[in-house]
């Protein structure tokens, strides 16, 4: 398994981008080995960057050639167990260090394999394209998965912030309802209706507002009919209908309701409220 380790941020982010890597994994008797390439932001290659490489027996010290590449490989061979490389950049006054850790598991005498230090090569050129050398070909594949990653994270950032933003919009959105609500409170029915009682003979006040809250009331439940209906699935017209028929009061409905008011705020007694038939009505005599 190759793993890509970058180089801590301060270096990555400043002017150039440091990267090393390895095997995860190494048989005993194998050279453990590491590779990494130096470039600048735009991609150009940084040459003659100091590195030193801290194997678990040994230190070797290189430089990255012209195309920014360095490759270092082990003297000594791999004992079974678990390790960590520490490679350490040096670049004019810029400095970093990175680690690899990596298992040597027991070696297979028809897989036993010895890396050896390479000989670098120089690139091919067949008919007019340049062929890269298999360190090139594996740096090229992992700058490749690196930028597909990057790609990735980029798309999740951008859908996150997309996403807080709608948050954001919306609790503004329900910030300024209520604002609005708040600021139209005044002019709201019950408040416009509550202060024209207020110019009325306070003998007929209670009554008046009597008569509004059942109003109020009969119109709520109407328009709470409605809207399940609409979120039964029902369509507007239907919904419509239902709330025409909630909202229906009948004429001995308003009577007997007027009734009970003016007995309860002292306007008449039961008697005389029951001198009127059910048309509201006192009967004449013949």
């Amino acid at each position: 398994m190759l793993g890509l380790f970058l180089a801590n941020s301060a270096w990555a982010t400043d002017d150039f981008v440091f990267t090393i890597n390895s095997l995860s994994e190494f048989e005993a008797g194998q050279y453990p080995f590491v590779s990494g390439n130096a470039f600048t932001l735009d991609k150009t290659p940084v040459s003659d960057v100091q590195i030193q490489v801290n194997f678990p027996s040994e230190k070797i010290k290189t430089s990255t050639n012209s195309t920014g590449q360095f490759y270092v490989t082990s003297m000594i061979p791999a004992e079974i167990g678990e390790y960590t490389i520490t490679v350490y950049a040096k670049k004019d006054n810029r400095f970093t260090d990175a680690q690899i850790i990596y298992q040597v598991s027991e070696s297979l005498p028809t897989k036993q394999l010895k890396i050896t230090n390479p000989i670098e090569q120089i690139p091919k050129v067949t008919d007019g394209n340049v062929e890269l050398d298999p360190f090139s070909k594996m740096i090229k594949q992992l700058e490749e998965q690196k930028e597909i990653e990057v790609k990735k994270k980029e798309i999740a950032k951008e859908q996150q912030q997309i996403n807080e933003q709608r948050i954001q919009a919306e609790a503004e959105l329900q910030k300024d309802l209520k604002d609005s609500e708040k600021r139209m409170e005044y002019y709201s029915p019950r408040n416009v209706f509550y202060r024209f009682i207020q110019e009325v003979d306070s003998s007929f006040r209670g009554i008046f507002w009597q008569q509004f809250l059942f109003t109020e009331k009969i119109t709520k439940e109407a328009h709470d009919a409605k809207e399940n209906a609409l979120d039964e699935g029902k369509s507007s017209l239907d919904a419509m209908k239902i709330f025409q028929e909630k909202a229906k009061v009948t004429q001995n409905e308003i009577m007997g309701l007027n009734k009970n008011l003016n007995i309860q705020y002292g306007n008449a007694t039961s008697y005389t409220q029951d001198q009127f038939n059910e048309k509201g009505k006192i009967p004449r005599e013949e």
